[in-house]
């Protein structure tokens, strides 16, 4: 008998011709290995058996309860959304805002300034609107809360519920009743910004400018008109803390004058114009100087003219909101 390559003997499958006699009768056992191999069969019957086990009792109350709590969750956040905000007991009460002055001079002055006019990082408080919100339960819950993100921090846990609300009182104390109508044109005003002044080189405006200097972006809603306009007119009247002046001079003479970035009892380092960092030790040079001065230059009252005054005013004005 021949088998030719491919024939299939049961599950082995022939590898080489074989010729008649090369095994007994061709079975598989009695061919060599090496001509042999073995082969899943061609077809395969499958018994599946599927066995349904009734759930416990216990797992659908779990289930139930779960569903339960979602449910009343979900009230419980629309009832929160529908609750009214809550009042402002002392609103106009002499006696609460005099005491929320002191308090606020105690917890708030640092960063908002003595006069809530803007301080270190702090916004101005004396204009009435706010970039949290401008009601007196907005102000309440910001004072309460802290403001993530930013140097605001929390006060519910360390003052009583009336204490935040005279602070509250205070704050809106100070809001003019009136105040001047805006003058100039923002459109024109930023390109006296980008361009005439040249101010990105030191500050920054959303992603656009340098960060040497104070970050522009919500400059309208942290800072006043009036001091806007001393801030460009006279930048030596109040610096923004954190932005001082350090002059080194070395032992060749040489001057470099930048921004204060750490001066301590060993050494100064300080950041120029053009964005150069340099660090030095005190025995290195022949003296560190901190000057009580602004990098910014305080001739921008002779650049520009009234008109243009009004039109850069009225462009920081704008930024991070109108008034």
């Amino acid at each position: 008998m021949s088998l030719g390559v491919g024939t299939r003997l049961g599950p082995y499958e022939i590898l080489a011709p074989i010729g008649a006699g090369g095994g007994e009768g061709g079975r598989p056992h009695d061919l060599p290995a090496e001509l042999l191999r073995r082969t899943p069969p061609a077809r395969a019957d499958f018994e599946v058996t599927i066995t349904l086990t009734p759930r416990p009792l216990y797992a659908y109350a779990s289930f139930v309860q779960l569903k339960l709590l979602t449910i009343l969750t979900l009230a419980g956040c629309c009832l929160a959304q529908q609750r009214p905000a809550p009042k402002n007991p002392y609103a106009g009460d002499a006696q609460a805002i005099e005491l929320g002055r002191v308090q606020f001079r105690m917890s708030c002055a640092g960063c908002h300034g003595l006069h809530a006019t803007g301080g270190r990082n702090g916004p101005d408080l004396t204009r009435g609107t706010f970039a949290t919100g401008d009601t007196d339960a907005d102000l309440f819950r910001v004072v309460s809360d802290g403001v993530p993100g930013s140097e605001m921090p929390a006060f519910g846990g360390r003052m009583e519920d009336e204490q935040r609300w005279r602070l509250v009182s205070y704050v809106r104390s100070l809001t003019p009743h009136e105040s001047a109508p805006m003058t100039g044109d923002p459109a024109a005003g930023e390109k006296l910004f980008w361009e005439k002044g040249n101010c990105g080189q030191c500050h920054r405006v959303g992603a656009r400018g340098s960060g040497l200097g104070p970050n522009l972006t919500r400059a309208g809603r942290q800072r006043s008109v009036t001091y806007l306009r001393e801030s460009v007119v006279s930048p030596n009247t109040e610096i923004t803390p954190g932005f001082d002046t350090i002059t080194v001079v070395t032992h060749d003479g040489k001057k470099i004058t930048g921004l204060d970035k750490g001066l301590d009892n060993f050494s100064a380092r300080l950041m120029d114009l053009s964005g150069r960092y340099y660090s030095f030790q005190k025995d290195e040079v022949t003296s560190i100087q901190r000057e009580d001065r602004s990098l910014m230059p305080a001739t921008y009252s002779k650049m520009f003219s009234a008109k243009e005054m009004d039109d850069l005013v009225a462009y920081l004005a704008s930024l991070g909101g109108q008034r």
